[in-house]
């Protein structure tokens, strides 16, 4: 009889022991997540992007989010923000580094998510058990981890860092999407004011053949001077089927710097863009904006982050030197008796106190210093190059100006002897010849000069009007 109850109250005990031990994990494995398959078609790509469109409603919404002046009718009309924003959202670079950032915020939550504790159960069978005692030898026991030394802030702070670097990056890759955007617009814009005066041109050549012509049938002059005239005229014919080239081309790179196909933007109106604001060299702050861009460039911005990242990786190997704790609590019925423990357990840094990986992370730190330098000491570098470029085309565009002024006004002149008898419209057409060759020149000068302004703001980070923009307590 008594047999009997020893031999039900041990069913009982392990039964309770089952349910202790299942009851956590059953509420575990209740909140795990679950994986979901995401198949990739590369194989869709192609039609995927040749179906990218500006006037789609996810584009429009888009642009219209950001914080971006927009013209009054867009999207009938763009502007340069509009594009670059659109530029924004089809980027595949961008899209890229987005997902970076979201793998950096999976990071940061797994770096703050404390150990787990873990627990072990062995039964054991007595075979030969005396009379009156249980054969089961049932327990399971505990195994607490608590870190120490701070390790989890430190962790936290490093993931942090290294999102914010990634942050920084994605800033980077967007302003180098608007560099070449604007690029593109301005060679776009450059190739076509081109275009129209070669034009022009082209036709003054033509009757200006025309005019040579008819004095050679008359003798009054030599087939030299006539066949000059048509190489002349036939080399401009050239000049023009090359720049309508260059004019494609220039439409393609913006195509390619939006990274949407071209008939996305055949037809495309841009408006709103000043190509002909070219600020004097004493109106530039170059100062102000040097030292700012030193602090302020998203290349800077990212490597403070590595290096803030740096040092909280120092901070975690130091933290390491220490052991961790693991608190071990159980439980065992042997064989009719409960027992009870409470184990304790660490590591014991006798052999090494993780010097070698505190040397490498203080030396990693020392790194990122150093790259952080040698980054401002380029950018400092890059903006005195492009200053001193700036200020040549501006000079070169100034002279370029004055001269074109002046065989404006040597047409004006030939014009008016014209009128009055005392030239002839060959005369005028040379002239006019004269002065359209040269204005050519100038409206490359003057875009080379603008080229010049928009690689000394990007040395900056800042858009060109800012350039000039005084401090609030100077506004007058």
């Amino acid at each position: 009889m008594r047999r009997h109850y020893y031999s039900t109250m041990a069913h009982v005990r392990i039964r309770s022991a089952w349910v202790v031990i299942l009851l956590p994990v059953l509420g575990t494995l209740s909140g795990c997540a679950t994986y979901h398959a995401r198949r990739l078609h590369p194989e869709q790509f192609y039609s995927n992007f040749m179906s990218r469109n500006l006037n789609a409603p996810a584009t429009i919404a888009f642009v219209r989010k950001q914080k971006v002046a927009l013209p009054a009718n867009f999207p009938a009309s763009w502007n340069a923000a509009a594009l670059v924003c659109a530029g924004w959202y089809y980027s595949p670079a961008m899209r890229v580094q987005r997902d970076r950032v979201a793998v950096d915020r999976g990071n940061l939550l797994a770096a703050g998510e404390a150990p787990n504790p873990s627990v072990s159960w062995s039964p054991t069978y007595a075979a030969k058990s005396p009379p009156g005692v249980s054969p089961w030898i049932l327990g399971f026991n505990f195994d607490i981890p608590i870190e120490t030394a701070g390790r989890r802030t430190d962790r936290v702070a490093r993931a942090q860092a290294l999102e914010q670097a990634d942050i920084f990056t994605l800033g980077s890759i967007a302003w180098k999407v608007r560099r070449r955007i604007y690029a593109a617009l301005t060679g776009w814009e450059s190739r076509k004011r081109e275009l129209y005066l070669l034009t022009r041109q082209a036709h003054t050549a033509a009757q200006l053949q025309t005019l040579i012509q008819n004095r050679f049938s008359a003798g009054d002059l030599s087939r030299p001077v006539y066949t000059q005239a048509v190489i002349q005229r036939r080399e401009l014919q050239f000049q023009v089927i090359k720049v309508r080239g260059r004019l494609h081309q220039a439409r393609l790179a913006l195509a390619a710097a939006m990274s949407v196909p071209y008939r996305a933007i055949r037809g495309l109106a841009v408006s709103g863009h000043n190509f002909d604001r070219l600020p004097a060299i004493s109106t530039v702050a170059v100062g102000r904006l040097c030292r700012a861009a030193l602090v302020n460039r998203m290349d800077i911005q990212r490597l403070l982050a590595e290096y803030r990242a740096a040092a909280a990786e120092l901070k975690l190997q130091i933290a390491r030197q220490y052991p961790n704790i693991h608190l071990g609590p159980g439980y065992s019925f042997n064989q009719g008796a409960n027992e009870f423990t409470l184990g304790f357990n660490m590591s014991l840094p006798i052999f090494n106190q993780n010097g070698g990986a505190i040397a490498a992370a203080d030396a990693r730190r020392r790194l990122v210093g150093s790259q952080l330098l040698q980054e401002q000491s380029r950018i400092i570098s890059r903006i005195k190059r492009r200053l001193a470029a700036y200020r040549s085309s501006l000079r070169l565009w100034r002279s370029a100006r004055g001269v074109r002024r002046e065989y404006r006004r040597q047409l004006e002149a030939a014009r008016r002897a014209a009128a009055a008898g005392a030239a002839s419209s060959l005369t005028v057409a040379e002239a006019e010849f004269s002065y359209q060759t040269f204005a050519i020149g100038a409206i490359k000068a003057r875009f080379a000069a603008a080229e010049s302004l928009e690689s000394l703001a990007n040395a900056l980070e800042v858009p060109p009007a800012v350039l000039t923009r005084k401090r609030k307590g100077n506004a007058r």
